[in-house]
């Protein structure tokens, strides 16, 4: 409660005059799109007419032919408008939190994880044709090393009709953070998709994945109902996943329930969370003038530094592994 009653005060101080500005300029775009929604409704909807009239083509053809010539013209102009006030939001409202949060924090906000690293982890798909993300956040965390971003990972894929379509592999908050557990091997945690969907014979299923090491199993009911578990040596991943560690990763898995999947490589952890949208894309027909909205943000900044804390990735509790 004090953290929100500091977040006010900040938001009062430091926030609040340049968020007027802020949102007067999103009033005026969402005045520009209507403006530009019904000049283009007019043009369309006039060719449409003249089309029909002079019987070019069928009236259901024109008027389809309209609808889908304005709606891509009206996309494009609001993508152009969104970009613009996406990056203004990013400036006056999610790199002030990061500030008011812990100021020695670096914010960029169209950097991201490199490919390189997320390659090196080898926690999600290796062949992919499109890499992008954004939101770049870098710095210590209760004395851990952290940093994460958005990403967005895509693959082309041909259709039966001979047309390229982009189809997602990850979308969401690729995290990494240095582990204070000493290890040689990898071991990796994916969600138990097969066990909770096939029961035994999903358990029967999860031996035939080698990609990752050798199927492991462990000794905690809830977390083996979730995870599946691979690794390089068994003994090391009982190492990493004692029960204390297998309890955390439960209660953070059951508090946001979303597909979570981490793995440890060379004394950090990779952690990516499947979210459907980027960590902090605006929404521009939401005032920025509300406490609430701003409180969102800053939330979802604490839930991704909560999981040091989480974790208690700060702490050293464990002799090195030899």
């Amino acid at each position: 409660m004090a953290k929100l009653a500091s977040l006010m005060d900040y938001y009062y101080e430091s926030m609040y005059p340049e968020l007027k500005i802020l949102e007067e300029h999103r009033l005026h775009i969402l005045s520009k799109l209507k403006k530009s929604a019904l000049i283009l409704g007019l043009l369309f909807g006039g060719i449409c007419w003249i089309v029909i009239d002079t019987s070019f083509m069928e009236a259901t053809h024109a008027v389809a032919a309209s609808a889908m010539s304005g709606g891509m013209m009206f996309l494009l102009f609001y993508r152009n408008e969104k970009r613009g006030y996406t990056s203004l939001f990013k400036d006056n409202v999610i790199e002030k939190i990061i500030t008011f949060i812990d100021p020695t924090l670096r914010y960029q906000k169209e950097a991201f994880v490199s490919e390189s690293e997320y390659r090196y982890s080898n926690l999600l798909p290796q062949t992919y044709d499109r890499f992008h993300g954004s939101d770049l956040v870098e710095g210590h965390r209760e004395g851990v090393a952290v940093r994460f971003s958005s990403l967005h990972v895509e693959e082309k894929r041909h259709t039966k009709e001979n047309k390229d379509e982009w189809h997602t592999l990850f979308q969401g908050l690729f995290f990494v953070a240095d582990f204070h557990k000493h290890f040689k091997g990898r071991t990796y945690l994916f969600p138990d998709v097969a066990e909770r969907s096939l029961g035994g014979i999903g358990t029967w299923l999860q031996g035939w994945h080698r990609e990752h090491g050798k199927l492991i199993k462990l000794d905690h009911t809830t977390f083996e109902k979730q995870f599946v578990v691979y690794g390089d040596d068994t003994v090391e991943a009982h190492y990493i996943l004692n029960h204390a560690f297998m309890e955390r990763i439960v209660s953070f898995y059951e508090k946001e329930r979303k597909n979570l999947f981490i793995g440890f490589v060379d004394g950090k952890m990779y952690l990516a969370m499947e979210v459907s949208q980027t960590l902090f894309e605006p929404n521009l027909t939401q005032s920025v003038l509300t406490f609430t909205h701003i409180k969102s943000y800053f939330e979802r900044l604490e839930m991704v530094f909560g999981i040091v804390e989480a974790f208690k990735l700060n702490q050293t509790l464990w002799s090195k592994y030899k």
